[in-house]
């Protein structure tokens, strides 16, 4: 967890909110049949397979990286062959501001 904890304390202290998301490793990835494309372009702003789905709600307000890594545990014992994502938003700026792959 040394790495993810030290993302999670970057992200505590720029106060965002944390966000888990997991998908089953058939869908993690963009693959044919996990696309959903709209005709034959895709256009700014549009990602492929962007939508996994949430573990449990935002965790709004959260100062405590010990309860967000102890959520990444809790959903990988809850679905152990997904991949989880960590995704973190700010409410200022209304936009994700980091999203990586913390479990494969």
């Amino acid at each position: 967890h040394g790495e993810i904890a030290r993302q999670v304390d970057y992200i505590i202290a720029n106060g965002w909110t944390s966000c888990l998301e997991f998908a089953d490793s058939d869908c993690a990835y963009v693959q044919d049949k996990a696309n959903i494309r709209f005709g034959n372009a895709a256009s700014c702003g549009y990602y492929d397979n962007r939508y996994w789905t949430m573990w449990k709600l935002p965790m709004f307000g959260c100062t405590d990286p010990n309860q967000v890594l102890g959520e990444v545990d809790a959903c990988k014992r809850a679905f152990p062959d997904c991949y989880l994502r960590l995704v973190a938003f700010d409410n200022i700026a209304q936009c994700q501001t980091i999203g990586f792959l913390v479990i494969r």
